[in-house]
């Protein structure tokens, strides 16, 4: 059987038993800060075994895209070099929610394995949890699994989660096939098993029935899951491997067009004739690849922090072992092709993005290549020095710092050779140069406030938002309610009343204010009591139990908790802000369309002012890109599409292919923002009801947020309206002021340029020629030092050119016992150079070493050849006496 083959039978075999066929979830976790890669199939389930999700069924079935590679398990340096290990892989899963139990779940897994990809019943093992008689016996008594095929196993191997720090977790139940004693040794099962004697070769565990019975928190404690039920996991490159008969994965269908392709490109001879280190290699490049193809499908980019840092340590990784088989040069860019080959028939979102992935992929190429020659051959050094079996964390830093190096591949590599490195030591050079990335904490503003606002909470519920439509009831939104005070605080303690002046929070029952989410700011406007206090509100956010908090200013007479309010918002600026927000659904649309389905946003900023976009991709947008990209979003604006707003399941919103924005986590429902035919995001934000009223639309800004991440800056309406007014006020200003037609003012202002250039440089020209002119003055005014003319100028205005043109010039005149210093303050800035004939240079006295004794003077640093040196300074303030230091460094120097 097929890849393709197995994946269709095992969703077939369990839909027909009532499960829900559930799309993969994307390899980034949408909804899970705990994870930084989706790690096995039941991440996207776990909400449904806590109890935190209504259950839209009990029964479901997948076919997983996984990710380990950073954290928790990776066994990164395992990868390429065993059966068991790798980054990207598929995981085939079937899952109970409070549904069925062990019983059908191990009857299940025997029936496909025997009967649906034909293993031999004989050969297939099974382990369970040393305390799990249940399992034991629906193996042994009703199944017909001798005992000699059975094991108990302790914690270690068949207790089994939580997929991150919390979550569901219990015993499971693993089935082994026996390969033959040609993949390893002679030893039993049980021996194998429980003394973990077998390299994974002859007994490959397959499957993995997992009973979660328990709920881990935080602190470690495991109360019983709401709905207990059934995770399993079997690994779709093992199962072809053993259905396949094949040596490894690596020469499944999965991976063999991929592994052949590599060879070819660097020059290797057949895969199944290779040696077994160089196999590695080839495997190690051929599994990174994979896993790097799918992750910048999903709009990842290599970078230092998080998951960015994960995904740039497997390309080293792989680019190192590359170095090994004799490829230096980039190379695995073009390995994505057959990557594209084997898997994107079932994926065809790789597909589409190929150019964008070939393009980082060989960037990332070429910018290591740079520095892992210089990085490996000093690590060499390190290792042939090393103190015992310990390596020095200062240098391992340094590997990291100056070369590029990975920790994790310093430490591979170091173990390789028997040793370790000093990671207390590396970790103190490490501190506070690189932090690990955190996500932001909603409401951790709120922190001294927590305690109270729980009590807030607790008696009344959440804060009721009145201020968003939702076609599912047919609501519109609310811009004024009447609504009561429920809390108010100044700074972190509770107040029952405020006077005037007064800055105040205020939480109450029910609100038309906005809390700051999803990037969208805060509203603003007014809170007025029946007894006519006034208190302008100022700014909204929302404590991550969706307490509202109105940040207000009490303008007038006095307000008590209680009071009845009317809560009113500033209609312009949520107007303003809605414009804004719905021009960036625009915006990522037109991204799309134009950069590539790769772009994927990781940050935004929607005010009343302007909008503001973080987006991936791995270069600037050209002129001509910023255009079109503008034009789209004009043009989107122009059709006056009408906006729906839809409140729906997770999973039916899912499958509708709305995009779910950077870091935000959700519920069971969400919202769903529609751009018919355009763009479909999750959003809880306010938006304009058609694209019409957001009015024109002006890009003003590009930037670079981080390594792979752009940022975006436009305005719209009447921003957008007044920008181009003063836009065109201007140009209308200058084409006045250089006397030519609008359309002719870019051409005479390149034509000024370039006669201001020249006018420069005829003056630098005959500042060059004065001073040269004064070189007969500049020598006879030469200080001598024991038959040694030394002449010191300072010549202001002159760069660094132009003061060795006049050290040329003096050298010329004179071509021994010459030794001259000449400097010159520019910009704010110094520049100095020094110069000695051979004769002087012969005597001991060195421009190198004068310049090295003077710079530091200025505030800089300097250097050279004995016989010319140069150096810069940022204190002209302090030029003079550092020219005064000249004569007495060289006159040590000639003392020596």
């Amino acid at each position: 059987m097929k890849a393709q083959d197995i994946r269709r039978s095992y969703t077939q075999f369990f839909t027909e038993r009532g499960h829900r066929h559930v799309p993969s979830s994307p390899i980034v976790p949408p909804d899970d800060p705990t994870l930084l890669f989706t790690t096995a199939g039941m991440v996207q389930f776990k909400p449904l075994y806590t109890g935190n999700q209504a259950l839209p069924y009990t029964r479901a079935t997948s076919v997983q895209k996984c990710l380990r590679a950073g954290g928790k398990g990776s066994d990164l340096e395992n990868v390429g070099k065993t059966l068991r290990h790798h980054t990207f892989f598929e995981m085939l899963g079937n899952f109970s929610f409070g549904d069925y139990f062990k019983r059908e779940a191990l009857e299940w897994a025997w029936e496909f394995s025997t009967q649906i990809v034909k293993l031999d019943p004989k050969r297939i093992y099974a382990s369970v949890y040393e305390t799990d008689d249940e399992a034991y016996e629906i193996w042994t008594r009703e199944l017909g699994v001798p005992e000699s095929n059975m094991v108990r196993l302790g914690t270690k191997d068949n207790f089994w989660g939580p997929a991150g720090d919390t979550g569901a977790c219990g015993p499971c139940s693993e089935l082994y096939y026996d390969r033959g004693e040609q993949y390893g040794s002679g030893l039993s099962f049980q021996d194998a098993t429980i003394n973990d004697d077998d390299p994974a070769t002859r007994y490959i565990e397959y499957w993995n029935c997992v009973f979660p019975q328990f709920d881990q928190q935080k602190d470690g404690s495991r109360p019983p899951l709401k709905n207990r039920g059934v995770d399993t996991g079997m690994g779709l490159e093992r199962l072809c491997c053993i259905v396949q008969n094949a040596a490894s994965p690596f020469e499944t269908d999965l991976f063999l067009p991929i592994v052949r392709h590599v060879c070819q490109l660097i020059g290797l001879a057949d895969y199944a004739t290779l040696p077994i280190e160089t196999r590695q290699t080839v495997n190690v490049v051929a599994d990174h690849v994979r896993a790097l193809t799918f992750a910048l499908t999903e709009g990842l980019l290599p970078g230092n922090e998080g998951r960015a840092y994960v995904l740039r340590r497997l390309l080293r990784r792989a680019a190192r072992y590359a170095r090994h088989a004799g490829m230096e040069n980039p190379f695995m860019f073009n390995v994505v092709d057959s990557v594209v080959e084997v898997m994107g028939e079932t994926y065809p979102e790789i597909r589409e993005s190929v150019p964008h992935i070939k393009k980082v992929i060989r960037t990332e190429e070429e910018a290591y290549s740079q520095t892992l020659g210089a990085g490996l051959q000093r690590l060499e050094a390190l290792l042939e020095r090393a103190d015992g079996k310990l390596l020095s964390g200062a240098d391992v830093f340094m590997l990291s710092s100056t070369y590029g190096m990975p920790f994790d591949d310093v430490q591979e590599i170091a173990a390789e050779r028997g040793l370790q490195i000093d990671t207390a030591e590396y970790e103190v050079h490490v501190a506070g140069h690189r932090e690990e990335s955190r996500r932001g904490v909603k409401g951790s503003q709120f922190a001294g406030l927590k305690e109270a606002l729980a009590s807030v909470r607790e008696a009344n519920g959440p804060t009721k938002f009145l201020g968003l439509d939702h076609e599912a009831d047919g609501t519109s939104p609310v811009f004024e309610t009447d609504a009561t005070i429920l809390a108010m605080f100044i700074g972190e303690e509770r107040t029952p009343s405020a006077k005037v002046g007064d800055e105040i929070i205020v939480a109450l029952d029910q609100t038309p204010f906005y809390a700051e989410g999803g990037g969208q700011v805060g509203d603003s406007g007014l809170l007025t009591t029946n007894q006519g206090a006034t208190l302008r509100v100022t700014d909204t956010r929302k404590t991550p139990e969706d307490v509202f908090l109105h940040h207000a200013i009490v303008e007038h007479g006095t307000v008590s908790e209680g009071d009845a309010v009317k809560a009113g918002i500033d209609c312009e600026r949520r107007l303003a802000i809605m414009r804004n927000h719905t021009a960036t659904h625009l915006l990522q649309g037109a991204l799309k369309t134009v950069l590539g389905k790769h772009v994927a946003q990781q940050g935004s900023y929607v005010g009343p002012d302007r909008l503001r976009f973080d987006f991936t991709t791995p270069e600037a947008l050209s002129p001509d890109q910023i255009a079109e990209v503008e034009r789209l979003v004009n043009l989107q604006i122009m059709r006056n599409a009408t906006i729906t707003r839809q409140v729906m399941g997770l999973e039916e919103a899912r499958a509708t292919g709305a995009i779910a924005p950077f870091g935000e986590k959700y519920g069971s429902s969400v919202r769903v923002v529609d751009v018919p035919g355009w763009d479909t995001e999750f959003c809880g934000g306010t938006h304009m009801d058609a694209t019409g009223g957001i009015g024109p639309f002006l890009l003003v800004d590009q930037s670079a947020v981080s390594a792979g991440v752009r940022r975006l800056e436009a305005v719209t309406g009447e921003n957008a309206v007044l920008l181009m007014r003063a836009l065109m006020r201007t140009l209308k200003e200058m084409s006045e002021e250089l006397s030519v037609p609008q359309d002719k003012v870019k051409d005479r202002i390149v034509e000024l340029a370039m006669e201001l250039k020249a006018t420069r440089r005829q003056m630098n020209d005959l500042r060059v020629q004065s001073s040269t002119g004064d070189a007969g003055s500049l020598l006879d005014k030469a200080s001598e030092v024991e038959g040694i003319k030394i002449v010191i100028a300072r010549l202001d205005e002159l760069d660094a050119q132009q003061l060795r043109q006049v050290f040329d010039n003096l050298k010329s005149r004179c071509q021994e016992n010459l030794f001259v210093t000449l400097a010159s303050a520019l910009d704010g800035k110094v520049t100095l150079i020094a110069g000695a004939t051979p004769d002087v240079v012969n005597r001991g006295v060195s421009a190198g070493d004068v310049v090295k004794a003077i710079a530091p003077i200025l505030g800089g640093s300097g250097g050279g050849r004995k016989e010319m040196a140069q150096a810069g300074g940022k204190d002209p303030s302090r030029l003079d006496e550092a020219l005064n230091a000249v004569i007495p460094a060289v006159t040590k120097a000639l003392s020596k």
